[in-house]
């Protein structure tokens, strides 16, 4: 019951701030059997929340064990099957804390073989910790330590790795859209069989290397966060200027984005080294053209649907998907309320996760965490005063406090359809800003928009 209701209070977390949440299967997890499940780690809490949407099946997380020291924490852990491991970064606080950092890791390592002999799935984040970084850095060893241990101490026969990398249009910006790419998966033992036969080495540095090689081909790499940006802007653009996804064959909007990282990290290395094609240059500076566009009419520059709903403003189809203005209607009475009772609270939450956040990556798992327990003890505060007043007024009879309660119970998804009305007002006014910008300005859109589809088609 732990379980599920920490599911669902991570499903909530991750609606009210992003507006969508997209799993794009490259590959999949094996219905069955054990398969380490690696991921990278740049924003920390919801990652690891984003790594259980992107899994079927349930995911057993290795885990630092000075995250879940606490009462709470340690139930949660208890809960999710969490295997706890230390870090050496933790080591002061291990040691006033009293525990055993070597006897821990030895336990975390016994323990994984344990889950995988029983045919489960372990998460890990290789490279030890939040990783605030534009490209993946230098990987832990201790997993693929452990991961080769397990086999060959006889706990189970073969383990799959199955990468997946968290994908971030704006990470810490509300109303941007988030994605976790499931790679293909790989055998660790026929790994290790063909590394030896064709005499290489096939140990914990040779298989740490193989983990961050199947990482980058999920994630975002850029060797500095300007690089990093030119990519993110280039995947965003070009992805909104192919034409919707119309078949079963074409592939969604923020799928499609997803697929076009790899070849727009190639295309921004090109045109930053002295090989630079006029066909990169020429790509950048419309997609340089359209971003600052995108800027303008108030929408994310990293934003493959404010780009999408930045040309539809401006006369070109795009897949938008805009909430249609009757449902936007239909939900006001309901969103008007989710605002009134969760507005103050939100607005609280997020200054708190400021206030306290030791480092960027830390203000929105601030935001889920404690701020979930913030907008719980809100709701309590609010039946208690609703409750106190309708006894002050003689009102309060079996029948009220039963509506109270019901009230009380629904008010996360008040939440939800004032989150969902927010973000579809919010798209139909990017559209409407660019329709009322002069003529000149809109044909400027669609000369650029067409421009960079017509460059990307026509290759290098």
């Amino acid at each position: 019951m732990l379980r599920a209701f920490l599911r669902w209070s991570a499903r909530r977390a991750l609606r009210w701030f992003y507006r969508e949440t997209v799993v794009v299967q490259v590959g999949v997890v094996p219905d069955t059997g054990p398969v380490l499940f690696i991921g990278n780690h740049p924003n920390d809490l919801p990652d690891v929340l984003l790594g259980l949407e992107a899994c079927p099946r349930h995911v057993r997380y290795l885990a630092t064990i000075a995250a879940g020291a606490g009462g709470a924490a340690r139930k949660g852990y208890e809960a999710m099957g969490v295997i706890p491991v230390t870090r050496v970064r933790d080591a002061r606080k291990m040691r006033a804390m009293g525990v055993d950092m070597a006897a821990v890791n030895a336990e975390a390592g016994r323990r994984m073989a344990q889950a995988f002999s029983q045919g489960h799935v372990v998460g890990v984040f290789p490279q030890g910790g939040v990783h605030d970084h534009p490209q993946i850095g230098r990987l832990r060893t201790g997993v693929a330590m452990m991961a080769l241990e397990a086999i060959d101490n006889g706990s189970v026969f073969d383990v799959t790795v199955v990468p997946f990398g968290i994908q971030y249009e704006a990470p810490r910006t509300g109303g941007s859209d988030a994605m976790a790419v499931v790679g293909r998966g790989w055998s660790l033992r026929g790994w290790r069989t063909e590394r030896l036969a064709q005499g290489l080495e096939a140990g914990v540095s040779a298989l740490t290397d193989q983990l961050r090689t199947t990482l980058l081909g999920v994630t975002r790499n850029a060797p500095d966060w300007e690089s990093r940006t030119e990519c993110d802007e280039l995947v965003a653009a070009v992805a909104a200027v192919q034409p919707p996804a119309t078949t079963a064959s074409q592939a969604p909007l923020l799928e499609r984005a997803a697929r076009l990282v790899p070849l727009a990290e190639a295309l921004v290395a090109s045109r930053r080294s002295d090989a630079a094609t006029p066909h990169a240059s020429r790509l950048h500076s419309f997609v340089s053209e359209l971003s600052h566009l995108v800027h303008d009419a108030a929408g994310i520059r990293t934003s493959a649907r404010d780009h999408a709903r930045v040309l539809q403003g401006a006369g070109l189809a795009a897949e938008t998907r805009l909430t249609p203005l009757w449902a936007l209607l239909l939900m006001t009475p309901a969103a008007l309320i989710g605002w009134l009772t969760h507005g103050p609270i939100f607005w609280v939450v997020w200054r708190v996760a400021h206030r306290f956040a030791k480092a960027r990556s830390d203000v929105v798992a601030r935001a889920f965490v404690p701020g979930l327990q913030v907008v719980a003890a809100w709701y309590v505060l609010l039946a208690v005063v609703a409750l106190a007043t309708l006894r002050l007024t003689g009102e309060a009879t079996w029948l009220t406090v039963g509506v109270l309660l019901l009230l009380v119970t629904q008010l996360p998804t008040a939440a939800d359809v004032a989150v969902a009305w927010r973000d579809g007002w919010r798209g139909r006014a990017l559209v409407w800003r660019v329709q009322r910008w002069p003529a000149a300005r809109r044909a400027e859109v669609v000369r650029v928009a067409e421009a960079l589809r017509s460059e990307w088609r026509a290759g290098p």
